[in-house]
């Protein structure tokens, strides 16, 4: 922390730290839930996270905290506009957090965490019957959130997406996929029928996978992820979590023996998260200044370096002789440019995270629209699986045939995490309009990925976006970045320049 903050500014510093290390706990009990409690954990777990959850909540709302936002703002009210934006933010979180009362914070949190590990058995069993009545609490659990943080006659999702995204309304959303969507689904028309043709059977020609954790390990550190303040670990569906960011920041995946891509593109969008975590400034750790800007900010970077670059050209120039050497006899007799064409394969998909880069926004949407309605009352619980099937049939063409991969595959609704959808997309995007911006500023980019070197793209884009903390709203900080107001049919043109490139007609 600066050595010469006010003295009303470094006495709400410490009070917001002393609140973060009872959420970094909360975050450490969670990522243990995933990763390495046994099964019959899950009811006491359920009850310790309700615990730390009533006490995180007091102190974050206490009258003390109150007092010493009100001081502060007082301090640096016309001074340093990061100590102006620190200030805004506790203060916006304070308020925010106010309005929920605290057995209701508590609630949630526990409902959600029996809520997780039922949607953990109900998937594996692939029944959504059984995992309705305690969906069905989370959901009325949520419009409670919903109607205590709302003003006015205002819309319930608003509410819960402007926790994610700040600023962002259900209906700017929107606009913003009516604007981007029937370019996307004529793109999907256009190009999958052109990798049809592509070789792809070494994609899932098997791959040990001890081996893809070694590899992934390597791109991990040339990407500059610090392991001495990281972990990755195996869990059944990957996340990144900042357990107290920039120090302690752990990535988690999934291995499939058969399909390679599962894994080291899961570890790549990861890494790119975990960077964003790591990159944050150390100085204003536990604060505003030194947490993300957004979901959708945060979800910029990892697909930035899942897709734009660890599935680019340039990427696979240095490391696709090293993917043959790691699995020799899988790859051996594959071209750069088939190899570089079956990752970026489009194909209408049932699952989400195993979708290409053009059918992805796609699918955000269908789920966008799904728990609008159920925020908003338009649809309950029980029709879920039916509106799913039937978006998926009119979105991608295709129709799942167990809840399993379809109404099920997510984890998100069993957490509450509703708003937190739109975030994926809204990345793709900030991340099509930063790498832009990333491209004026090193022309080289290219040349440099294509030599192994990462660090110059960490470093560029630590100080352009993950040092900035929350000074800024997202759209501000895009704008920030690149110079312009959002533009959302940059992404687009991103996409049907690379597929016109990789598969022409």
């Amino acid at each position: 922390m600066p050595n010469d903050l006010p003295e009303a500014v470094n006495t709400l510093v410490e009070e917001l730290r002393r609140a973060n290390h009872i959420g970094s706990a909360l975050s450490l009990l969670g990522w243990d839930q995933e990763t390495q409690m046994p099964a019959q954990g899950a009811a006491p777990r359920a009850d310790m996270i309700g615990a730390l959850t009533e006490v995180h909540h007091a102190r974050a709302t206490s009258e003390s905290m109150g007092d010493k936002i009100a001081a502060a703002e007082d301090e640096v009210r016309g001074g340093d506009p990061r100590l102006v934006a620190l200030v805004r933010e506790a203060k916006r979180d304070w308020q925010r957090a106010r309005k929920i009362p605290s057995d209701l914070a508590q609630e949630v949190a526990v409902t959600c965490s029996r809520s997780l590990m039922a949607w953990r058995s109900a998937r594996a069993g692939n029944d959504f019957k059984t995992f309705e009545p305690q969906l069905k609490l989370v959901v009325a659990l949520k419009r409670r959130v919903a109607e205590a943080l709302r003003e006015g006659d205002g819309s319930l999702y608003d509410t819960l997406l402007d926790e994610y995204e700040p600023g962002i309304t259900g209906a700017q959303f929107q606009a913003f996929c009516d604007a981007v969507k029937p370019r996307l689904v004529q793109l999907v028309a256009e190009a999958a029928p052109r990798c049809q043709e592509l070789r792809t059977d070494f994609v899932t020609a098997g791959y040990d996978s001890d081996r893809q954790l070694e590899f992934s390990r390597e791109i991990l550190e040339s990407m500059g992820y610090d392991f001495t303040r990281g972990r990755l670990d195996l869990t059944v569906h990957p996340f990144c979590t900042g357990i107290s960011s920039p120090n302690d920041v752990r990535i988690t995946t999934r291995v499939d023996p058969k399909d390679f891509t599962h894994n080291l593109f899961s570890v790549i969008h990861e890494g790119g998260h975990a960077l964003y975590e790591q990159g944050l400034d150390p100085e204003w750790s536990g604060t505003p200044l030194g947490a993300a800007t957004s979901l959708g900010i945060h979800e910029s970077q990892s697909r930035l370096y899942e897709n734009v670059y660890g599935r680019s050209d340039a990427f696979w120039v240095h490391w696709l002789p090293r993917f043959r050497a790691a699995f020799p006899g899988r790859a051996d007799d594959v071209t750069h440019e088939q190899f570089v064409a079956a990752v970026n394969c489009v194909r209408p998909s049932l699952i989400r995270t195993e979708a290409d880069e053009v059918t992805y926004s796609l699918h955000v949407m269908l789920r966008f629209e799904l728990e609008h309605a159920l925020i908003e009352g338009n649809i309950e619980v029980e029709e879920l699986p039916d509106r799913w099937n039937r978006l998926m049939r009119e979105l991608l063409g295709v129709e799942p045939t167990s809840d399993a991969e379809g109404v099920l595959q997510d984890i998100h609704w069993s957490m509450g995490a509703y708003g937190y959808f739109p975030t994926y997309f809204l990345g793709n995007l900030y991340g099509a309009q930063i790498d832009r911006a990333a491209r004026q500023a090193m022309p080289d980019l290219d040349e440099q990925l294509a030599r192994g070197e990462m660090l110059p793209l960490r470093e560029w884009l630590g100080e352009k976006v993950h040092m900035k903390g929350r000074q800024f709203s997202s759209l501000d900080l895009v704008e920030e970045v690149s110079g312009d107001p959002l533009d959302p049919l940059g992404f687009v043109e991103y996409l049907e320049e690379k597929v016109a490139r990789l598969f022409p007609a």
